[in-house]
């Protein structure tokens, strides 16, 4: 099986659903120029022109399942202390999908998937308007293919849920060719969009580099050799080391930051109406989190709803009604903790790398433009890497990023995999290590153990693009009507013995039933191949 994008299709449209802000971008695929179109005209956004779309969902109480706003008309909404009062208002709720954060259903009893159909449904629609107002009216929807970015760090469950949620919203037909939407890890796209880049930062065959994608949840960081000079070859990566991530975008300042002003208005804080506290996050989102420097002190306008006599002494108040914020606070309480986890993170990932040399790492995504968080990544590595780079419109890597993949789908050579793969099969019995439940006799003689795990795909291994792997299995005819294949996946560094061990968890299950054929006797020894094609869809796992 291949995603190579099709022929048939004419315009590829990519889409980068954020925890805290959302992009599109498209291409005409056979246009020599390969020129990335970005949406920047949003519903609803008065002044400038703005690239991205906050990922925000509002559902009116008397109907918590009927999406009402999206984006910027969402977040209209929380600005306005009655309408606060009526709507429920979803943020950051792509998060849920992220097992390890236990976050569980939404305030509207949605499942988590409906709830980003709902809002990809929003988006998608729009994009199409928009699309449709300019070259594309002149192609049928059937002609455009899509590409969705996901975290590298989520499970394949999560992934496949994203799959699920961009169906249900109507992106594309369940019935649809499975390439006509295809996945891409977020640092990955990033990645394509730092290696347009390669002439202007001088990168050459053999160089290395790292790429840094701090988005509003999470943190993923990939690692590529640069394969070919040539930046016009059509394969010009490698990835050199398994990626990794962490859920410690910029929304977890967010949660430090309200924690913090919870601690300086005590109890009152809780009493405050929904609009006055998003009045109190909207100045930090839009103003201290993008201008903090960790030198600067800056200044918190508290709403008219807040006793300030009750809260503060002199030196933190301002006659103006504004709450003093130190830089040495904000520093400590706010940003250190997150920028920590990052460090080491990168910390971990340059360690990965075979020699520790890395050309050029790129610092990219919405929270890779915060020039305090350049600057303490280059306090940490600028001894031993080249170059240190935010790129221009680093927050637009992601979106565009996966438009390029759309486009050449086979400019990634190969990938390290994120997990061990591997299905149940029933192997030689150990009479030292294997439990009794699980011994088998089979119909030749043979004693099986029927709870061991077959390793496919090795955690680390290096994995071509459209990789088979192909594996004999036995199967003694009539003494079952079907064989069950059931693939399994850990991300555990040691390959495991059995299939139901602590750590692995199924990914996927296939029912085969056994042909009748009226000249094999009962029992006799069937052989059959499994496939495992591990191809680009595969996101990086």
């Amino acid at each position: 099986m291949t995603t190579d994008t099709p022929s048939t299709y004419s315009v590829v449209i990519s889409y980068d659903f954020g925890t805290t802000y959302s992009g599109a971008a498209y291409a005409l695929i056979h246009n020599a120029a390969t020129e990335v179109y970005d949406i920047q005209k949003w519903p609803n956004k008065g002044g400038n022109f703005y690239p991205k779309v906050p990922s925000l969902s509002v559902y009116h109480k008397s109907d918590p399942h009927t999406l009402s706003k999206w984006g910027f008309a969402a977040r209209k909404v929380l600005s306005n202390p009655q309408t606060a009062k009526e709507n429920i208002i979803l943020s950051n709720f792509k998060l849920n999908l992220d097992e390890t954060l236990h976050r569980g259903l939404a305030e509207n009893g949605k499942s988590n998937v409906s709830n980003i159909a709902d809002y990809l449904k929003a988006l998608h629609t729009y994009s199409l308007e928009e699309l449709k107002r300019g070259f594309a009216k002149n192609y049928p929807e059937t002609s455009f293919c899509y590409c969705l970015t996901v975290p590298a760090i989520w499970s394949d469950y999560a992934k496949q849920s994203m799959r699920r949620a961009a169906i249900q919203a109507g992106i594309i037909h369940p019935s649809d060719p499975e390439h006509r939407l295809v996945l891409i890890s977020e640092p990955e796209a990033a990645a394509l969009y730092c290696e347009r880049m390669c002439d202007m930062v001088n990168l050459k065959e053999n160089d290395k580099i790292m790429v840094c994608d701090a988005g509003g949840g999470t943190v993923d960081l990939i690692a590529f050799e640069v394969i070919n000079g040539n930046t016009q070859s059509g394969n010009r990566l490698k990835e050199i080391a398994k990626g990794m991530g962490k859920s410690c975008g910029s929304v977890f300042l967010d949660i430090n930051f309200r924690a913090l002003v919870r601690a300086k208005l005590g109890d009152q804080f809780d009493s405050l109406p929904v609009s006055t506290i998003n009045s109190i996050m909207d100045q930090f989102i839009d103003t201290i989190k993008p201008e903090f420097d960790g030198i600067d002190d800056h200044y918190l306008l508290l709403p008219a709803a807040v006793k300030l006599d009750e809260i503060c002494e002199e030196d933190v108040c301002l006659d103006e009604g504004a709450l003093t914020l130190k830089a040495a606070e904000l520093e400590q309480k706010v940003f250190q903790p997150v920028i920590q986890k990052i460090l080491e993170l990168l910390e971990e990932q340059y360690n990965s790398i075979p020699n520790r040399q890395v050309s050029t790492l790129f610092v990219v995504g919405g929270f890779g433009s915060s020039h305090y968080l350049l600057q303490k990544i280059k306090d940490s590595f600028e001894n031993r890497i080249n170059q240190i780079l935010c790129p221009p419109r680093a927050a637009l890597a992601v979106v565009r990023g996966a438009a390029y993949f759309g486009l050449n789908p086979k400019i990634i050579t190969s990938r390290i995999s994120r997990r061990t793969y591997g299905i149940n099969a029933g192997l030689p019995f150990d009479e030292g290590r294997d439990p009794i439940e699980s011994r088998v006799v089979r119909p030749d003689g043979t004693v099986r153990c029927t709870s061991r795990f077959l390793e496919f795909v090795k955690k680390g291994d290096a994995i071509p693009i459209d990789h088979c792997i192909r594996e004999e299995m036995i199967v003694y005819y009539d003494t079952v009507k079907t064989t069950d294949i059931i693939l399994y996946s850990t991300v555990n560094d040691k390959t495991p013995r059995y299939y139901d061990e602590p750590g692995v968890v199924k990914v996927a299950a296939l029912s085969v039933p056994i042909p009748y054929m009226p000249t094999v006797g009962y029992g006799t020894r069937l052989i059959y191949k499994n496939v495992l094609w591990v191809d680009r869809d595969q996101y990086g796992s």
